[in-house]
C-alpha cells in the first residue's frame, strides 16, 4: 500500500533565536516598543516623532521572587517617603470591619471605599502570588504620567520590552557597606501608576492579608510580651505604623510599607509553626519577607540621601527601626540562626548616623528604640560607642516614655548594666584581664542594688503588678548569675541559690497568669536554665519550657536543647572543667535570638 504523503515538507526543529536586548532606552521608546537612539536628555526618535521623551530614570516593578515568570507588569517609580501622621485615619477605624465591608462589594462596582480603604476593578493580578499587577483598567483621566499610547503609524524596529525586577540578593541587608554605598534616587514625577492608587489597593488576595493582620493583632502581638495591656507597643505602635504604609501611594516605597510586610511575614511564620510547618503559610511568609527587605533597602537609601532636618526622614526612622526589630521577631518564631544578627548589626551601624535625642521626641519613637536596644543588648550586639556613652548617663532614655520595665521586667538600670557587662566581657581574657577588681566589685554592688522592689507599677491591676514584679525578679537574678559566671568566673555551684529563686519566679508567673500571659524574653530563663545543676531544678526548667511551647516560638525550644546539651556535657566531665553555654553554642554552630 502506497504511503500517503502531504505536500508540506516535514518541519525542521528551529534553533532558538537569541535576542539582544538593551536596558538603556528611554521610557517612551520602551513603552512604544521601538528602538531608541539613546540621546540625552531627550532621544532623537521622540523629538522627531513629536513625542514627549520620558527620560531614563530608574523605575521598579515588584514581582514574585519565587517565580521566574515574565508577565507584563506596570513600572513604578519609587519616590520620597510619605510622612507618617499620628492622626492617620488608620488610628480611628475598625480595620477588620472595613476590610470585611470592601471584600463584599459587588464585582460590577468600579470604585467604592470604606474608611481609609477602597477597591477598584483591576486586571492582570496573579491570584496565587504576591505581585503588584498590571493596571489595565485605570481610568484615562487618572493617567497623569503623560505616556502616549503605542503608535500604529510608527513601524520602527520593535524591541522586546524588558521587565526590570528587584530581587533580594541576600538577606543580610543592613551592613555598613550597604548604607555607605546606597546611591539610589527616584523621581516620583515619572511614576507610571496613578497617584490615587495605594499599596492597599494593589495587594492581591486581600483576604489572606486580612487573616495575617488578624492573627498578628489577636495572637502574635500579645504573645511577644509577657504582660499584655492596651498600650502593648506591638499593637499600639507597630500596627498603626504599618497600616499607615498601606495608605501611601503605590508609587512610593517607605519604612511603613516595609513594616507592613514584616508584620505579615511574622504572622505567617507564626501560623506556619502553629500548623506544624504548614507549607502554604511558610511560602506566604517568605514572599512578605522578601518584600519587606526590598522596601527596607529603598527606605534606607532615601533616608541617607535626605538631610537630617527633613521631616519625612524623621517620620521614617521609627518604621525603619521597627522593621529591623521585626526581622529578629521572625527568627524568634522560626528559630533560624543565620540572619537575625546581621540585621541587628546593620541596624546598629545605621543608628550611629542618627542623633540619640531623636528617639526621645515622642513616646512611639522611644518605644521602638527601646525594643531594639533590649534585643541588641541581650543578643550581645556591638552597639555604636555613641550609644554606649549615652547609656552611662542618668538621662539615657526618657523616663517618661520607658516601658520595658512594665512589659518585660527590664528596668533602665538593668538594661544599662547588661550593656556594660557585655562590653567588659569583650575586653577581658582569662590570661590577661585589663579590668581592675575594684571596677568589677563596683559593678557587682550596683547590680545588687537594682532590686525590683522599687519598680513603679502605678495604674496596674494587682495581677499585672504581681506578674511584672516576678518578671523583674527573673531578670534581676539572671543578671546576677550572668555577672558571676562570665565576669567573676565563679563556678556554677556558687550561684545555685540565685538560680533556684529565679526558677521559683518563673513558675509563679505561670501559676498567676496561666495561658493568658505572653512569652517572656528568652535571655533570663536561658541564663538561669544553663546554670541548673540538680536534677530537680533541671526537670522544673524542662517543665517550664514545655508549657511555653504554646507560644509557637522556636527559639524557646532551641534554648531548651542547648541547656540540656550543657547539662549532659557537665555530667560527663570533671567538675574541675568549667563548661559555659557560650562554648556549647559555638561548638553546636548555633546562634539563636536570646530576646
Amino acid at each position: 500500500m502506497k504511503q500517503v504523503t502531504t505536500g508540506r515538507k516535514s518541519a525542521k526543529p528551529r534553533q532558538p533565536v537569541k535576542h539582544t536586548k538593551t536596558f538603556t532606552a528611554c521610557w517612551t521608546c520602551r513603552n512604544r516598543h521601538v528602538k531608541c537612539g539613546e540621546e540625552r536628555p531627550e532621544c532623537a526618535r521622540c523629538l522627531k516623532g513629536g513625542f514627549s521623551c520620558q527620560g531614563y530614570g530608574i523605575r521598579l516593578v515588584w514581582v514574585d521572587p519565587n517565580t521566574q515568570e515574565r508577565e507584563q507588569n506596570s513600572r513604578r517609580a519609587i519616590g520620597a517617603p510619605a510622612i507618617y501622621d499620628d492622626d492617620s485615619s488608620f488610628m480611628r477605624v475598625d480595620v477588620l470591619e472595613a476590610l470585611d465591608t470592601i471584600e463584599n462589594f459587588p464585582a460590577e462596582t468600579d470604585d467604592l471605599s470604606a474608611g481609609p480603604f477602597s477597591v477598584f476593578l483591576l486586571d492582570g493580578y496573579d491570584p496565587d502570588g504576591l505581585r503588584y499587577g498590571n493596571l489595565q483598567r485605570a481610568p484615562e483621566s487618572s493617567l497623569s504620567n503623560g505616556f502616549p499610547p503605542p503608535s500604529q503609524a510608527d513601524t520602527g524596529d520593535a524591541e522586546e520590552e524588558e521587565i526590570e525586577t528587584i530581587y533580594s540578593p541576600s538577606t543580610s541587608i543592613l551592613s555598613q557597606s550597604d548604607i555607605d554605598s546606597a546611591s539610589i534616587s527616584f523621581d516620583l514625577s515619572q511614576a507610571s501608576t496613578p497617584p490615587s492608587f495605594r499599596h492597599l489597593d494593589l495587594l492581591p488576595r486581600p483576604s489572606e492579608q486580612r487573616e495575617l493582620i488578624h492573627h498578628w493583632t489577636s495572637f502574635v502581638s500579645w504573645h511577644l510580651v509577657p504582660v499584655d495591656r492596651s498600650d502593648n507597643p506591638f499593637r499600639s505602635v507597630f500596627t498603626p505604623m504599618a497600616l499607615a504604609g498601606l495608605s501611601s501611594p503605590s508609587s512610593q516605597s517607605n519604612g511603613q510599607i516595609a513594616l507592613f510586610h514584616a508584620l505579615c511575614a511574622a504572622s505567617a511564620f507564626s501560623r506556619g509553626q502553629l500548623l506544624n510547618d504548614d507549607s502554604k503559610s511558610l511560602t506566604l511568609a517568605m514572599k512578605h519577607y522578601n518584600l519587606a527587605i526590598m522596601h527596607l533597602r529603598h527606605s534606607l537609601a532615601n533616608a541617607k540621601h535626605n538631610p537630617n532636618t527633613n521631616p519625612g526622614v524623621d517620620a521614617q526612622r521609627g518604621s525603619i527601626l521597627a522593621t529591623i526589630t521585626m526581622f529578629s521577631a521572625m527568627d524568634m518564631i522560626t528559630g533560624r540562626s543565620s540572619e537575625w544578627r546581621t540585621h541587628l548589626e546593620g541596624g546598629a551601624s545605621w543608628l550611629s548616623t542618627i542623633e540619640g535625642n531623636a528617639w526621645d521626641r515622642d513616646k512611639s519613637s522611644s518605644m521602638v528604640y527601646q525594643g531594639y536596644l533590649a534585643i541588641a543588648a541581650l543578643c550581645n550586639i556591638n552597639l555604636p560607642s555613641t550609644i554606649e556613652v549615652d547609656m552611662e548617663s542618668d538621662d539615657f532614655l526618657d523616663e517618661r516614655h520607658y516601658v520595658l520595665d512594665r512589659f518585660f521586667g527590664l528596668t533602665r538600670p538593668m538594661l544599662k548594666h547588661i550593656v556594660m557587662m557585655n562590653s567588659l566581657i569583650k575586653r577581658i581574657s582569662n590570661t590577661n584581664p585589663d579590668t581592675s577588681k575594684e571596677m568589677l566589685d563596683d559593678l557587682e554592688l550596683q547590680l545588687y542594688m537594682q532590686t525590683p522592689e522599687t519598680l513603679d507599677m502605678e495604674n496596674l491591676d494587682p495581677v499585672s503588678q504581681a506578674l511584672t514584679r516576678n518578671h523583674a525578679y527573673v531578670f534581676y537574678y539572671a543578671s546576677l548569675v550572668y555577672f558571676q559566671r562570665t565576669l567573676k568566673r565563679r563556678p556554677p555551684e556558687e550561684v545555685q541559690e540565685m538560680v533556684e529563686i529565679a526558677v521559683g519566679h518563673l513558675e509563679a508567673i505561670e501559676v498567676l497568669g496561666g495561658e493568658t500571659i505572653g512569652c517572656t524574653l528568652v535571655w533570663p530563663p536561658f541564663i538561669v536554665a544553663c546554670e541548673c545543676l540538680s536534677t530537680d531544678l533541671q526537670q522544673r526548667m524542662v517543665a517550664w519550657y514545655m508549657m511555653k511551647r504554646r507560644h509557637g516560638f522556636k527559639n524557646l525550644d532551641f534554648s531548651k536543647d542547648i541547656a540540656e546539651e550543657l547539662w549532659r556535657r557537665r555530667s560527663e566531665t570533671s567538675s574541675a572543667v568549667d563548661i559555659q553555654w557560650q562554648d556549647v553554642l559555638k561548638e553546636m554552630k548555633m546562634d539563636i535570638v536570646l530576646a
